[in-house]
């Protein structure tokens, strides 16, 4: 089990909470850590006080990761341009403008980078499917966003003078589908990398990283596993609806395969302090970042079954006993994948790409960024899941009360 820090103990209590009750943000860790109490003896960082990232600009900013990065930059005092697309933000503080539009649009990339000096580049498009019967149609949204929308963004912050750029990336930039324990930065970019998303992400990372230094501009990337947190989120809501709707009745694999997961409040303080050493400073100092990649994740890889296990019992439900083997599966969802993809039908729930990821071990480790970025998990990985549980819970049972109410006879009324 991994452990909090002391250190972040320390500096966690000095300055108050995150922001105040008012049902913005159902954050689990109440205390604002103090940065420049936590950097104050750092040999690396360049920066300790975020304050001093200046504009922060925020892509994706209503999404998961997003938006806990806007909450957490105003708690630390920055001033936050949060970039939104389709879905809305409705969050109201002095030092936030909200701002709309695609990072697909390169002139209005350059419009919304006006004075900023800080990018968190967390806007993405998932597109789990690949193969040979990946056409333009289902390649070409995921590659406008991922690829052209990065370099856009790039483009727009070196032309607008920024000084540091963020890109969230992910620990399938490194999957390579079969067992791989013990990543680290030095593991190569996948050579057979089956999902578009895998594949435009690697894209998009390799033009961040080619940046660095660059109309003096300085990228980094950080690469999470499963995302998650006591908010509405991709992976853990997946879960629940399957088990509300009665579909989690087996296990995939033998049960050994372990994963990397990352607690949404633990990634954004990864990503604050890969900002907080980026760039130089005063004293000519190099940011350690520069140009570098990071896993940034909870430190205890899991069985994804394992990691869902607390929840399911809090919900009532046993975990399946059952175990179907991957050979039977595969070819299942391959098929369906390549009907979906023909037909250019709607995504399905699970896929090849998805299943590899659930029986392949696959885990990295953070020495990179524990040793140049001062990065600790913020609580434990139980104490993590626990705390999703009221949420979960929730979603829960939003999605049975309305199969439970069709289910009840209506009452005849007497004369």
């Amino acid at each position: 089990m991994t452990r909090t820090a002391p250190a972040i103990e320390r500096a966690r209590t000095s300055r108050g909470t995150r922001f105040p009750d008012d049902g913005h943000n159902p954050c689990s860790i109440a205390a604002v850590i103090d940065y420049p109490t936590l950097l104050a003896g750092s040999r690396t960082a360049v920066l300790r006080d975020p304050r001093d990232l200046g504009v922060c600009l925020v892509t994706g900013a209503a999404g998961f990761l997003g938006s806990h990065l806007v909450e957490e930059l105003l708690a630390q005092g920055c001033r936050v341009r949060a970039l939104v697309h389709r879905a809305s933000l409705t969050r109201g503080h002095e030092n936030l403008e909200i701002v709309t539009g695609s990072i697909v649009d390169r002139r209005a990339m350059f419009e919304v980078t006006a004075g900023v000096a800080t990018i968190f580049h967390t806007a993405a498009r998932i597109a789990l499917l690949g193969g040979p019967h990946v056409d333009a149609h289902y390649y070409g949204p995921a590659y406008e966003t991922n690829v052209v929308g990065t370099r856009n963004l790039l483009a727009a912050a070196q032309g607008r003078g920024a000084s540091r750029f963020v890109q969230t990336s992910t620990v399938d930039v490194c999957f390579e589908y079969g067992d791989q324990p013990a990543m680290t930065e030095t593991t190569p970019y996948s050579e057979s990398p089956r999902s578009v998303y895998q594949q435009t992400k690697i894209l998009a990372e390799q033009s961040v990283l080619e940046a660095n230094g660059h109309e003096g501009l300085f990228t980094c990337a950080i690469r999470p596993g499963g995302m998650y947190g006591p908010a509405k989120n991709e992976m853990l809501d997946r879960m629940v609806s399957q088990l509300a709707h009665g579909l989690f009745m087996a296990r995939i694999g033998d049960g050994t395969a372990k994963m990397d997961f990352s607690e949404v409040h633990s990634l954004v303080h990864g990503e604050i302090l890969a900002a907080l050493h980026l760039g130089v400073g005063p004293l000519g100092r190099v940011g350690v970042a520069n140009g570098q990649a990071y896993f940034v994740n909870d430190g205890v890889p899991m069985n994804t079954f394992e990691f869902f296990r607390p929840i399911a019992e809090a919900l009532g439900h046993a975990m399946p006993t059952r175990t179907i083997a991957p050979q039977w599966v595969m070819p299942i969802l391959s098929a369906i994948e390549r009907v979906v993809l023909m037909g250019g039908l709607a995504e399905p729930p699970l896929c090849p790409h998805a299943i590899e990821k659930v029986i392949r071990t696959h885990w990295s480790l953070t020495d990179r960024a524990k040793h140049e970025l001062g990065y600790e998990p913020l609580q434990s990985i139980d104490a993590g899941i626990a705390a999703c549980i009221p949420h979960c819970r929730a979603l829960y049972g939003s999605i049975r009360r309305p199969r439970s109410a069709a289910a009840t006879p209506p009452v005849k009324e007497g004369r």
